[in-house]
């Protein structure tokens, strides 16, 4: 791939992913007026910005499971999580767990565990961000498995599973 179609790919995934949160908070600001929870589109945005790193995460894992042929796309995904990942604090600082998120009521329980699993998270990714844009292709997969468990080990402390999955309940009361 050349460095114009390089640098083309890289914007419009830049583009994709502001043009989303921009969108979704537009969506959610037409919620607030509807709503009676003021709270929603925080909610709502937070769910967004989690929605584009498990996008990114996914499409590196297709990259690099398939042996999918495309030079110095696994470096852009990484860069983009590692620059979301800094959203990450601030869109969850408000407390707000409502029926509609997964959150849970630990992450503002204990706030510095939540902080401290955010920060593993942004090393981890711009770990693979500098391996993914490095001349080793070796390095690549075991920085994809640290970041994926630092993903998981907040999940684990800090998301419902996904039996209790607000998902999972409006299913449920759609039966």
């Amino acid at each position: 791939m050349n460095r114009a179609s390089f640098i083309n790919s890289s914007m419009i995934i830049r583009f994709t992913i502001v043009a989303t949160l921009v969108a979704s908070f537009g969506l959610a600001s037409g919620v607030q007026a509807d709503s009676h929870e003021k709270d929603m589109p925080l909610v709502k945005y937070r769910q967004t910005v989690m929605a584009v790193v498990g996008g990114n995460m996914g499409a590196m894992a297709d990259i690099m499971k398939n042996r999918l042929d495309l030079p110095g796309h696994v470096a852009v995904h990484a860069s983009e999580i590692a620059e979301i990942a800094q959203l990450i604090g601030p869109a969850f600082k408000k407390n707000v767990a409502t029926d509609a998120t997964d959150a849970k009521p630990e992450i503002w329980q204990d706030w510095a565990k939540f902080e401290k699993a955010i920060s593993d998270f942004e090393a981890a990714a711009r770990n693979l961000e500098v391996t993914a844009a490095g001349s080793d292709p070796s390095a690549v997969g075991p920085a994809m498995k640290a970041l994926g468990k630092t993903c998981g080990d907040c999940h684990d402390a800090f998301r419902k599973p996904e039996e209790e999955s607000f998902k999972k309940k409006a299913e449920s009361d759609d039966d």
